[in-house]
């Protein structure tokens, strides 16, 4: 067993290697044609799940500090250095922002988000037309997208610091719940691969913070993962709800979640849960914005859908759309392919693929926890099956940005980081956890 757990961290680290080869070098340095690294990433991405539920199944997954308090000065100290990295590199974005200032004719996303949060504080309707452009334009974010935001208004600082700091309080709790892993190896490594994750994102597209916050987004789904190996009901209602109210990608895999905890006997974190998750959308979302406006919610869906045409018309030298060939996403296929649709019915064609899909995916992996769960810990098929599902959602999205990718590659670390916490031994049979 303890070979199979060192054999299985080694290949889950390559796995990791391999999805940022894909998303940030393969690529951009001509190595791979979109296809190829396309689906090099999807599958390094999904292998990365489904060789965690292999690793896990048919052994007693117990969590660390469960066992005994562990006592070791390195795994401190690496975590210092990781403190201290994450600093360093604060400085290093105080010389970008106060170089490269926000504009809306580069990007509107984070200048929206600042009319908004302004809106907000001045007592205003955050929901409004925006004008400010020079061209009308439906605000269509979900409130954890842009009111965390409301912070940098009030403190008159760049917004971009919310981003970053909301990175590294997920990061920070990440590295010192890594001092209870049980292998010397990892608790020294895990620290430093928490925030080379983040500096290889960066180093290789720092202009990410000049055009969006994906990374607050990637903070929110990371906190999802870390909640999951907790019992605290309210704890995972906020992380969910967090999600819901951003980028909601998650909302296919929520029957899942909730079948696995209904059916292990964790019913009281699951309502409190629910009753967590539902009390921040009403407290966030329904009551101060929605109820003033019913139609604001549908209004943001089909100005994404027009959003979304208007990238697959966005065509480069080649005649191709700029962000469907960038190396990322299934999507040039269908740009490519169904010829006998125009882009309108393409676009149709795959928001139905990856419903389908993804809500195939749920159930094979639900039915299979259901055959399966007395040989497997709940926590980390909760993981291993977020993971799965990020996997196939982002490979099937619409619009594949290279930033959106980025969301898919921290939950990586953040599971790979969580996983490493429990240790393992034989037995056929392991009772479900209550």
């Amino acid at each position: 067993m303890e070979n199979k757990q060192r054999v299985s961290n080694l290949l889950l680290l390559s796995l990791i290697i391999l999805e940022n080869l894909f998303l940030y070098i393969f690529f951009r340095h001509g190595l791979l044609d979109q296809g190829p690294n396309a689906i090099g990433l999807f599958l390094s991405s999904l292998s990365f799940g489904i060789l965690l539920i292999f690793k896990f199944n048919n052994a007693v997954a117990i969590e660390c500090n469960a066992i005994q308090p562990i006592k070791n000065i390195l795994s401190y100290v690496m975590v210092l250095a990781a403190l201290t990295i994450m600093v360093c590199m604060g400085f290093q974005f105080n010389s970008f922002f106060a170089i490269h200032h926000l504009d809306y004719h580069y990007s509107d996303i984070i200048p929206s988000i600042q009319i908004a949060c302004h809106r907000l504080l001045n007592g205003e309707f955050p929901y409004k037309v925006i004008t400010d452009f020079g061209y009308p334009q439906q605000p269509d974010y979900f409130p954890m997208h842009w009111m965390p935001y409301s912070i940098a208004e009030l403190l008159k600082i760049d917004p971009r610091w919310v981003t970053y700091g909301a990175w590294c309080s997920v990061a920070t709790c990440l590295c010192f719940r890594s001092t209870k892993i049980p292998s010397k190896a990892l608790r020294a490594i895990t620290p430093l691969l928490v925030v080379a994750s983040f500096y290889f994102l960066q180093d290789n597209n720092i202009g990410l913070f000049e055009i969006t916050v994906e990374v607050l987004i990637a903070a929110y789904y990371m906190f999802v993962v870390i909640t999951l190996n907790k019992q605290s009901g309210i704890l995972q209602g906020v992380a969910i709800s967090f999600c819901l109210l951003s980028r909601f990608s998650l909302v296919l895999w929520l029957p899942l979640f909730c079948f696995i905890l209904f059916t292990t006997n964790n019913r009281k974190q699951l309502y409190t849960s629910i009753v967590t998750g539902a009390a921040m959308v009403l407290l966030l979302y329904v009551i101060p914005f929605l109820s003033k406006d019913w139609s604001i919610f549908f209004r943001g869906f089909q100005y994404y859908d027009t959003a979304t045409l208007g990238e697959w018309e966005h065509l480069d030298a080649k005649g191709q759309p700029i962000h469907l060939f960038r190396g990322t996403g299934i999507a040039y296929f269908f740009y490519t392919h169904f010829t006998n649709l125009d882009v309108m019915g393409k676009i149709k064609l795959l928001q139905k693929t990856q419903l389908f899909v993804s809500l195939l995916a749920t159930a094979i992996l639900g039915a299979w926890f259901w055959r399966r769960r007395n040989t497997i810990n709940t926590r980390v098929f909760l993981m291993a099956s977020f993971k799965i599902y990020m996997a196939i959602f982002l490979f099937l999205i619409q619009l594949p940005y290279e930033y959106l990718m980025c969301v898919g590659n921290f939950i990586t670390i953040a599971v790979f980081c969580e996983q490493a916490r429990y240790s393992l031994t034989s037995r056929k049979v392991i009772p479900s956890e209550g």
